[in-house]
């Protein structure tokens, strides 16, 4: 499914990027993410986030890398 020029996919990702942004700055460090998009949750959790060309999901994985 499309909404304008982007996909659902990058849609939640971008959501994602925003709460974890928000969350570090009012200095949260345990969050518990919850998602229904089985292919956000398994690119983000089996470290291809990393690697991904998606610049979300690069700084998504440097967000959880972070002390």
């Amino acid at each position: 499914m499309r909404i304008g020029k982007d996909s659902i996919f990058k849609i939640e990702i971008r959501a994602i990027l925003e709460g974890l942004n928000l969350a570090w700055t009012f200095d949260f460090r345990q969050l518990e993410l919850e998602c229904d998009n089985t292919l956000v949750v398994k690119t983000i959790l089996a470290g291809g986030a990393g690697t991904s060309m998606l610049s979300e999901l690069r700084l998504i994985s440097q967000l959880f890398c972070r002390n």
